[in-house]
């Protein structure tokens, strides 16, 4: 069905005039950059060996131009954000992540000199993903919309096929990492960001995005029934940014038992400064905020039809019988509930315990 559209699609292009023809021919170019990108991984992931083996390939392939011509290519736009028009990657910058699939990093060379980094997944569905963060996106722009900014980072996400795609990428750690090298997420901003005068010797303006972002994605994913959440999958940057990435369970599924309805383990709340410190006071805050903020379009019928072909699962996480009032004590008892799941916690060691079987090749 798509490929009879796309065929549609192109030959009513193809009768346009100059304008219309010059944009198919792009379009037939960024495929075919496409498909040669889906041939370079494919050959690296036949490569035998371990990750360093498979990189060195990547960049001897990307390097001979002649056979893969990907280097250098004449200026197309780049599928992800077409705004950027694109040279070809720089080969030896290449990287592939510690993942099962090993997803590649890849630098772009923009038109204006610019380098522009991007994550290409071959081997994954990106669809789901793409649809999550274009949800909450829209939710940043609702919340901004009440002069409620909470520093989130919906980056964008390209399904090329159901096979594979782009991904933006933000220069961050994961959280999991920043506790094995750092010890504490304080200490990693401490590191970054030091400040005499601010809190817990952190940048102010660093604490206060760590802050609202860490509000605004345990709103939202609780909202969205985002499951798998650990912390190798939440990252966090030098700014104080907290964000989720893979989202492959949502709307309640979740390979993990017994999961809490929003994630906030304690290791998040120790970088607030503990349950006793006026950041976690403003997070809880920020969180109730941001609830009835997101409840509010439905509840006054700015999104009627939302309401009403909306899965079950995330219009009842709205808790639209509740008054606000209702619905800020009902917020107040999930992050209890969250923060005080000693399950979750034991999940988190045996995912932990997991990965280090999975790094030492066990």
């Amino acid at each position: 069905m798509y490929l009879n559209v796309i065929g549609r699609f192109s030959q009513a292009l193809l009768k346009g005039d100059k304008s219309v023809r010059v944009m198919r021919s792009l379009l037939a170019s960024q495929q075919t950059f496409v498909d040669r990108l889906v041939q370079l991984m494919k050959a690296v992931q036949r490569e035998s060996g371990n990750r360093k083996k498979k990189t060195e390939r990547l960049q001897a392939l990307l390097a001979d131009n002649e056979k893969v011509n990907l280097c250098e290519i004449d200026p197309i736009p780049l599928p992800l954000e077409p705004s950027v028009r694109i040279r070809g990657i720089v080969p030896d910058t290449a990287t592939l992540f510690k993942s099962a699939l090993m997803p590649a990093k890849l630098i772009f060379k923009a038109e204006d000199g610019a380098m522009y980094p991007v994550i290409f997944k071959h081997g994954d569905d990106l669809r789901q993903d793409q649809l999550i963060l274009q949800i909450i996106s829209l939710m940043d722009k609702l919340l901004r919309k009440e002069n409620l900014d909470l520093k989130l980072t919906p980056y964008k996400v390209l399904a090329t096929s159901t096979k594979h795609g782009f991904m933006q990428f933000v220069q961050s750690v994961p959280v999991a990492e920043v506790l094995a090298t750092e010890g504490n997420i304080q200490s990693f901003f401490r590191k970054h960001a030091p400040s005499e005068k601010g809190p817990y010797g952190i940048s102010p303006e660093v604490m206060d995005t760590y802050v609202k972002s860490c509000a605004g994605y345990c709103v939202i994913t609780y909202i969205l029934g985002v499951g798998d959440r650990h912390l190798d999958n939440l990252l966090l940057t030098k700014t104080g940014k907290l964000f989720h990435i893979d989202f492959g369970y949502i709307l309640g599924r979740d390979p993990k038992p017994l999961p809490p309805p929003m994630k906030l383990s304690k290791e998040m709340v120790e970088g607030m400064g503990g349950m006793q410190s006026e950041q976690y006071q403003e997070f809880r805050k920020q969180c109730y905020t941001a609830f009835l903020h997101l409840r509010s379009p439905i509840l006054n019928g700015t999104f009627t039809e939302y309401s009403v072909s909306s899965p079950s699962q995330v219009q009842d996480k709205f808790r639209l019988d509740l008054s606000d009032e209702e619905a800020v004590h009902y917020m107040q008892s999930l992050i209890d509930e969250s923060v005080g799941a000693l399950f979750a916690a034991v999940v988190e060691q045996i995912h932990k315990f997991a990965q280090v079987c999975v790094s030492a090749g066990v």
